[in-house]
C-alpha cells in the first residue's frame, strides 16, 4: 500500500503552486492597492458590476471540462476533441450574450460605464478555448512549476498596464482594457510551452460522456457562481455602486487570501485525489492532513485579519474605503467555517457524487441568495453577514457526506479543530488586545499594528512546536530533507 505521507512530487508541486499563489498574491495585492489610491469606490463598483453581470452569464461554461480531463483514466484523441469542441460552443454563446448585455446594462444601471466595460469584457471568452487543452493537459501531468511562472508574468503584466491606464486617466476601463491583455498573453504563453497539446480539431464522438459530466458539474458550479452574480448585481441595485465597490474591496482582501492560501492544497491535491481514487486508495488519511495543514494555517491568518481590518484597510487603502472593513471581518470569519470543510468540491468530483452535490448546493445557494438579499434590503454589513449563515448552511449540508466520502469519523475532526483553533489563540490575542486598548478604532498607527502582527506571528509559531502540530511536522520534514541534500 502506498504511504499516506506527501510524496516529493506532490511537495515540489505544492512549492511551485505556492510560488505562484505567493508571487500572484503579493502582485495582486500591490495592484489592488495602486488602483484603490487611483479610482474611486464608485469606479471600483461599474467595473465590479460588468464583471458581476459577465459571471452570471458565464454560468453556461461552469462544465468543469479541466477537471474531466484530469479525473479520466485515458484520453482519447476523440475525447479531447469533444471537450475542445464544447468549450468553444460554449465561449462563443457567451461572449455573444456579454454583447447583448452591454446594451442592457448601462440603461439598467443608469451608468454608461457598465455598457463599455461590458463590451471590451465579451472579447475575454474569444480567447479562452485557444490553451484551453494545453491548460488542461499540463494540469493532468503537473506541470505547476511552468503554470505558476506564467501565472506570475502575466499578473505582473496585467499590473502595469493596470496601473498605467488608471495613471492615464482611463478610470474603470483600465481594468478592462489591461483584463483582455493578460488574458491574451496568458493564452498565447501557454500555447507556446505546450505546444504538443494544441489541437483545434473539432467533434461531437463522445458529446453522451461529456454532457453527462458537464451537466452534473454545471448543476453545482453553475448554480453557485449564479447564486454569487446575483448577490453583486442585487448589492449593487439596492445599496449602491458605491456599497458595491466597498463590498468588492473587501471580498477582494479575502479572496487574496482564501485563493493564494487554499488553492495551494485545492488544485495540486485534487490531481493526488484523482490519481489516489484511480489506484484504488482510500482519501482517508490524506483528507486528515489536508484538513490538519489548512486549517493551521488560515484560522489565525482568516481571525487575525477579522479583527484587524479596520487599521489594515486605512492604512492600505485610505480613509476613504473604511466601509470595507466590517464587511472584510464578516468574510473572514465565513472563511474560518468554510476551511473545516475544505476541499468538498474536489471530494464530490473524484468519488464520482457530482449528482448528490448539484442537489446540496441547489439548497445551499437558494438559501445563501434569500440571506443575501434580505441582508441588502438592510444594510452592506448586514449583506455581509449573510455570508456567514451560508458557510453555516453548508456545514450543515455536507459535513456527514464529507465524512462518508472520506471515511473519516466527526470525532478525529474534532481533534483536528481542536488543535488548530488552540494554535491560532497566541496568534490573535495581541491583535485583539491593541483593537481593544484603540477602542476598536481603525485609526491604530502602523507600527502598533505590524507589532502585533509580529508578537502574534511569533505565538503562533511556538504553539505550533509545542502542539507537535502536523504543519509543523511537514515543516520539519522539509528541513531536514534540505539538511540532507545539503546546499
Amino acid at each position: 500500500m502506498a504511504s499516506d505521507t506527501p510524496s516529493p512530487t506532490i511537495r515540489r508541486s505544492l512549492a511551485w503552486v505556492g510560488f505562484g499563489q505567493v508571487s500572484y498574491f503579493i502582485l495582486t495585492f500591490l495592484g489592488s492597492v495602486a488602483v484603490a489610491r487611483l479610482l474611486t469606490p464608485h469606479d471600483t463598483g461599474i467595473y465590479a458590476i460588468a464583471t458581476a453581470m459577465v459571471g452570471l452569464l458565464a454560468i453556461i461554461q461552469a462544465m468543469g471540462l479541466n477537471n474531466f480531463l484530469i479525473r479520466e483514466p485515458a484520453l482519447s484523441p476523440g475525447l479531447l476533441a469533444t471537450t475542445f469542441t464544447v468549450n468553444v460552443l460554449a465561449s462563443l454563446v457567451l461572449a455573444a450574450l456579454v454583447a447583448l448585455a452591454a446594451l442592457l446594462g448601462g440603461a439598467f444601471f443608469g451608468d454608461p460605464g457598465v455598457r463599455d466595460v461590458l463590451l471590451v469584457l465579451a472579447l475575454v471568452p474569444l480567447l479562452g478555448p485557444l490553451s484551453f487543452l494545453p491548460n488542461a493537459m499540463m494540469e493532468r501531468e503537473g506541470q505547476f512549476r511552468t503554470l505558476a511562472l506564467i501565472r506570475t508574468g502575466s499578473t505582473a503584466t496585467g499590473l502595469i498596464l493596470t496601473v498605467g491606464l488608471a495613471l492615464a486617466g482611463f478610470r474603470y476601463m483600465s481594468l478592462a482594457y489591461s483584463q483582455i491583455a493578460t488574458t491574451l498573453l496568458t493564452n498565447l504563453t501557454v500555447m507556446a510551452v505546450a505546444r504538443r497539446h494544441v489541437r483545434f480539431r473539432l467533434s461531437l464522438e463522445h458529446w453522451p460522456a461529456v454532457s453527462r459530466f458537464a451537466a452534473q458539474i454545471f448543476a453545482v458550479s453553475g448554480i453557485t457562481r449564479m447564486a454569487q452574480r446575483l448577490s453583486d448585481i442585487a448589492l449593487g441595485k439596492l445599496v449602491g455602486l458605491g456599497a458595491l465597490g466597498l463590498y468588492t474591496r473587501a471580498s477582494g482582501n479575502f479572496n487574496m487570501l482564501w485563493d493564494n492560501v487554499h488553492m495551494i492544497a485545492t488544485r495540486v491535491l485534487f490531481v493526488d485525489f484523482a490519481n489516489r481514487r484511480r489506484d484504488g486508495l482510500p482519501l482517508r488519511d490524506r483528507y486528515l492532513q489536508v484538513v490538519s495543514t489548512i486549517t493551521g494555517l488560515l484560522w489565525p491568518a482568516f481571525l487575525g485579519l477579522a479583527i484587524l481590518a479596520g487599521p489594515l484597510v486605512r492604512i492600505v487603502y485610505g480613509a476613504r474605503w473604511d466601509g470595507a472593513a466590517v464587511p472584510l471581518s464578516f468574510l473572514c470569519l465565513a472563511g474560518v467555517l468554510l476551511t473545516s470543510i475544505t476541499m468538498t468540491f474536489e471530494v464530490f468530483v473524484v468519488t464520482g457524487e457530482t449528482k448528490r452535490q448539484a442537489r446540496l448546493e441547489a439548497i445551499r445557494t437558494t438559501v445563501g441568495l434569500a440571506l443575501f438579499v434580505a441582508g441588502c434590503l438592510h444594510s452592506l454589513a448586514a449583506a455581509a453577514l449573510a455570508r456567514v449563515g451560508d458557510a453555516l448552511v453548508a456545514q450543515w449540508l455536507y459535513r456527514r457526506h464529507l465524512h462518508r466520502l472520506t471515511e473519516t469519523t466527526p470525532a478525529e475532526l474534532l481533534r483536528i479543530y481542536r488543535t488548530s483553533a488552540l494554535t491560532s489563540l497566541p496568534a490573535i490575542l495581541p491583535a485583539a488586545a491593541v483593537m481593544a486598548a484603540w477602542r476598536w478604532s481603525p485609526a491604530v498607527p502602523l507600527p502598533v499594528v505590524l507589532g502585533a502582527i509580529a508578537a502574534g506571528g511569533a505565538g503562533w509559531i511556538v504553539a505550533l512546536r509545542a502542539s507537535d502540530h502536523p504543519l509543523w511536522q511537514e515543516v520539519a520534514r522539509l528541513y531536514a530533507r534540505r539538511r540532507k541534500e545539503g546546499p
